[in-house]
């Protein structure tokens, strides 16, 4: 399941690179036809937001309604889970899309600076790697991963969590 994530991951990435990377050569080499077209004043803190919201608040409450729909559920598809975690990292490459939104309106430093620090922690925390998709699979007991991951346990009496254990003098 790791590799079709980093895929998907790179895919995503290179898309978005290579078209960030054209855009700016063109803006540099024919400068009068691509100039950045004038913005408001106020399309600058818009697009930093935004990244803001898809970058920090997108993954939260994406995890939030995905753990949310599936509580009831004692274990959760390898096909639902991977789907999950795939969409997980097209939010963070439309953070990265609108940095480069920004970059290209040339909206001013400030925000074109801290939209694109905001899609890089995006994309930082986006990557698909081991360990974060083995944390993931047991915080949503997912199957398919090396060990079987833990079935909910639900105790209606909350006395009969644990059994006493009687304590055993030591000398």
């Amino acid at each position: 399941m790791e590799e079709p994530l980093k895929r998907t991951y790179f895919r995503w990435l290179t898309a978005v690179a290579l078209v960030w990377t054209a855009g700016r050569i063109i803006q540099h080499v024919m400068p009068r036809w691509c100039a950045a077209p004038h913005v408001w004043a106020s399309s600058g803190p818009i697009l930093f937001i935004l990244t803001a919201v898809c970058a920090l608040a997108g993954p939260i409450l994406y995890r939030t309604l995905f753990a949310h729909s599936k509580r009831n559920h004692t274990r959760i598809a390898a096909d639902t889970f991977f789907t999950f975690e795939r969409h997980l990292i097209l939010i963070g490459m439309a953070a990265l899309g609108l940095a480069m939104v920004a970059d290209f309106l040339a909206v001013s430093f400030f925000y074109r600076s801290g939209s694109l620090l905001i899609a890089l922690y995006a994309v930082y925390c986006g990557f698909p790697s081991k360990k974060r998709l083995a944390l993931d699979r047991r915080i949503y007991r997912a199957a398919g991963g090396s060990r079987n991951p833990p079935d909910l346990v639900v105790y209606h009496n909350p006395r009969k969590r644990q059994p006493k254990i009687p304590k055993v003098n030591q000398q």
